[in-house]
């Protein structure tokens, strides 16, 4: 049961979500909201409303005390219980601020509809403007409330154009029921909504705010790919600039709105001309790596080298290396972003996420999009975290059936780890593909391969394919018999000889300590292919330079 939790760990929260936010949309959609703010008990739906907050607020704070093996799960799961937490508490201002709007006017029951406009558009304008902020807030734990309060005033901005919908077919029920009696009430509706401009722009916004609703899940991630899911986003631009129309069309275009309005749209400028500027300046922070496209941003760093936060290309040090490739910093050209995105990444799906041994993880995922698959490449993955973005490259072992599978080396110290660690079925990966010259060569000289760990990865995807020389050698090494994780991938490979060395444990069946190839004689036409840390790659290289060995393949890995 824990494991098909933690397979749909996602989708069990938002459905858990959605399933606990019903009884609160329920108790308002009935209540009226004067009752609330007077604490008028003896009103049903306001007991209701107050029970449920109670009740929230306790399950938050015995949550703190509840121990959940699952890391993971134990996050996601107080993520969720705090945000419907602070939705219900957050109703209360809300309460207030609709008790301001009716102050003077308690006595006209169609104030009510106005004041959940009022309170809808409020939420609708912040919730524009925190993106905006997003850009210029650098502290992580602030960046998180930001974005946790961002999803809040979302779903308080839906609960009230929501009570403002129901109001308001409420009230034309009661004017049709007294005044127009001699035709059916969804007639009326119907009518009244193709002649009043107010009402039809008011109905497309409520559309589109619906629409917007539906598809914000990862679901709807999965099922439109990620670039019609932004553009299918981008709707609630339009929306918000109808929502302006309805009230203007309505005669309460006052200066609330205007405000708001000016707000949101000074915020979003400032934002958009902070990035615009810096583009235009022609000076950037960002350098790409000519070999393998990585980025190295100043504002992003590197922090698996050791490079500290905000350190300048210039003041790196001369020995660093790109950390996908290792080339030295003079493959590096300055990059200029002009649209805030490096390339085209495209968005797949999770299918296998298994665990050889403590230190190695198999990842596969299924390809969505039409590219084309060539033996021996890696991909480079888009990882995020702290709300940062950072690649990471990963040699294909196998492409079978539009499904690539990866070998991954766990390491907590490692940042791509901490993330892929966590990773889950189901779960969406941002990858593009990079084309490297590390192949296998088409011919019949006799091959010598040279791995350790997951370097073996394209290794194996090469030895998988027709070997027409006799004597080729494969040579891996890892620390002990337990880390022997590809032997049955292997096993059947025809014309290979397999040298597998333990560095840390003794045994009868392999050789122990390191691989040393001083003590083979090869034909000075093999083509050696090495895959392994930059600096046995190097002493390697080396080693057979130096025996005058000239056909030396190699590709670094960190």
């Amino acid at each position: 049961m824990l494991k098909i939790i933690q397979k749909n760990l996602n989708l069990i929260l938002n459905i858990f979500f959605w399933l606990l936010i019903f009884p609160l949309l329920y108790s308002l959609t009935f209540v009226n909201i004067e009752n609330i703010f007077q604490f008028n008990f003896s009103n049903f739906y306001t007991v209701v409303y107050f029970l449920y907050l109670f009740i929230w607020t306790s399950i938050l704070i015995l949550s703190r005390f509840i121990k959940i093996n699952n890391n993971n799960l134990r996050e996601e799961t107080i993520y969720t219980i705090t945000s419907i937490f602070f939705i219900s508490i957050f109703l209360i201002p809300s309460f207030f601020v609709n008790h301001y709007f009716l102050l003077e006017h308690l006595s006209e029951s169609n104030l009510y509809l106005r004041s959940y406009w009022r309170i809808a558009f409020l939420y609708f304008a912040l919730t524009l403007m925190i993106s905006p902020i997003l850009s210029f807030v650098k502290n992580t734990k602030v960046r998180d409330n930001l974005i946790l309060s961002r999803k809040i005033l979302w779903v308080l901005s839906f609960i009230f154009f929501l009570k403002h919908w129901l109001e308001y077919f409420a009230s034309e029920y009661i004017f049709q029921v007294k005044y127009h009696n001699d035709i059916s009430y969804f007639q009326y509706s119907y009518e009244n909504m193709l002649i009043r401009y107010d009402a039809l722009s008011w109905f497309v916004v409520w559309i589109m705010m619906l629409l917007l609703w539906i598809t914000s899940n990862k679901i709807s991630i999965k099922l439109f790919s990620w670039k019609r899911w932004k553009s299918l986003q981008s709707l609630v631009y339009p929306a918000f600039l109808l929502t302006l129309i309805h009230v203007a069309f309505s005669s309460r275009f006052d200066s609330y709105y205007i405000f708001l309005f000016v707000l949101v749209i000074t915020f979003r400028t400032i934002s958009y001309l902070s990035k615009s500027s810096d583009q235009n300046k022609w000076i950037t922070t960002k350098y790409i790596c000519i070999p393998c496209w990585y980025i190295y941003d100043e504002n992003v760093w590197d922090p698996d080298s050791w490079i500290e936060p905000w350190t300048l290309f210039e003041d790196i040090p001369d020995d660093w290396a790109c950390p996908i490739c290792w080339v030295t910093k003079t493959d590096f050209e300055p990059y200029y972003d002009n649209n805030n995105t490096i390339f085209w990444w495209y968005l797949w799906e999770v299918v296998n996420v298994n665990m050889l041994t403590e230190d190695v993880l198999e990842l596969s995922i299924k390809l969505d999009s039409d590219i084309k698959v060539l033996r021996w490449q890696y991909a480079i993955l888009l990882l995020k975290d702290f709300d940062w973005e950072f690649s990471r490259a990963y040699s294909i072992v196998e492409s079978k059936n539009q499904i690539l599978t990866f070998w991954i080396k766990a390491k907590d110290i490692w940042r791509g780890w901490r993330l892929l660690k966590n990773i889950k079925i189901g779960d969406s990966i941002k990858i593009k593909w990079i084309y490297w010259d590390f192949v296998l060569q088409n011919t019949i000289q006799p091959k010598v391969f040279i791995a350790t760990w997951t370097w073996l990865a394209p290794i194996i995807n090469m030895i998988s394919w027709w070997l027409q020389w006799e004597e080729n050698h494969l040579f891996f090494s890892v620390q002990a018999r337990k880390d022997l994780f590809f032997l049955d991938r292997i096993s059947n490979i025809q014309n290979l000889n397999k040298h597998i060395y333990l560095s840390r444990e003794e045994t009868e069946e392999y050789n122990y300590w390191r691989i040393d190839l001083t003590k083979f004689d090869f034909d000075k036409e093999t083509e050696f292919y090495i895959c392994w840390n930059p600096w046995v790659v190097n002493s390697s290289k080396e080693y057979l330079i130096n025996a005058w060995y000239k056909n030396i393949y190699s590709e670094k890995f960190n």
